[in-house]
Parts: C-alpha cells; sequence; structure tokens
C-alpha cells in the first residue's frame, strides 16, 4: 500500500529521481570522491603494475575518517607539502586515532592539484601503482574523504580503514 502510494506520488510529481550527472554536480567534492571510489572497488579496475584487482565491496562513509582526512589536508595546503606526515610529525595512523577511528589497518592516499577537479585527482591516483593497489584493497571497510582548497593548491585526502576493532 505505502508502496503504491509513493509510485502515486512520484507520477503526480512528474519524476522522483535526480538524473545522476546532476545529482553528482550538486555532492560536495567529497561526496563525489567518495561515490568514484566505491563505482571503481565495486565494478573492479586494473592497476598499473598489478594488473586486474579484485572487486571489493563499497566503503561505509565515517565522519571519523573524514576529520582525519580534513587535518591532513589542510596541512597540505597551508604547508604546500603532498605529503603524508602531518603537523608535527603526525602519520595517518597517529591523525586517525586522534579521531576516534580505531583499527588495526589504516592507509591515506594523497594528491594536490589547483582548481577544485575531483576527477583529476582520481585520474592521478589511478594511474599510479601504489594509490590504485591501495584504493582497491579489500581489507579497507570504511573511508572518509576531505578537499581543502588553500593559497598553495587543492589538497584531496581519503583516509581508509580496516573494520574497527
Amino acid at each position: 500500500m505505502v508502496k503504491r502510494a509513493l509510485l502515486l506520488a512520484c507520477a503526480l510529481l512528474s519524476s522522483c529521481a535526480i538524473p545522476a550527472v546532476q545529482a553528482q554536480a550538486q555532492a560536495t567534492p567529497e561526496a563525489q570522491l567518495l561515490a568514484r571510489l566505491n563505482e571503481i572497488r565495486t565494478q573492479g579496475v586494473s592497476c598499473p603494475g598489478s594488473g586486474r584487482r579484485p572487486v571489493a565491496r563499497a566503503l561505509s562513509i565515517s565522519a571519523p575518517h573524514a576529520q582525519a582526512a580534513r587535518l591532513q589536508a589542510g596541512y597540505m595546503t597551508t604547508s604546500g607539502r603532498i605529503t603524508h606526515t602531518g603537523q608535527n610529525g603526525s602519520t595517518p595512523r597517529i591523525r586517525a586515532a586522534s579521531t576516534g577511528v580505531n583499527a588495526t589497518s589504516v592507509t591515506e592516499i594523497v594528491y594536490m592539484g589547483t582548481g577544485l577537479d575531483t576527477e583529476q585527482a582520481m585520474r592521478w591516483w589511478l594511474g599510479s601503482a601504489t594509490h590504485c593497489y591501495w584504493m582497491t584493497e579489500g581489507r579497507y571497510t570504511h573511508a572518509g574523504a576531505s578537499v581543502v582548497r588553500g593559497p598553495r593548491g587543492t589538497a584531496y585526502v581519503i583516509v581508509l580503514s580496516s573494520q574497527p576493532r
């Protein structure tokens, strides 16, 4: 009964769905990155150096992971450095733990460019043997992203982890 009422309401409104392209254009850069990453993981991809990667399940989006990514993205835009070492020598694992991520495996992928182009960051990561491999690693189940524009460029950071302990 409820399903029938929803279908009728949709018909009266002429459309319930926003076209995918329009929806993606309205999404935040972080949501765009994570949606694209999940698309790659669930469809599979060939990575330089390691070939066809096994299909991996979609990642659960996590606010603490996004906060850890934001810490590094902010540091990169103010320092102008593309690095996994953060303020005061912090590492991806330390930053993730500081935001409440408690997992056995934690990794971070970073990119810095000019302007705002999430697909450019994704293409760069997919063209890198190391980044492509870790993005599609099946043990990772959770992720968060941050895109920060600053005086020295736009930093793109995704933090991935295994199941929480």
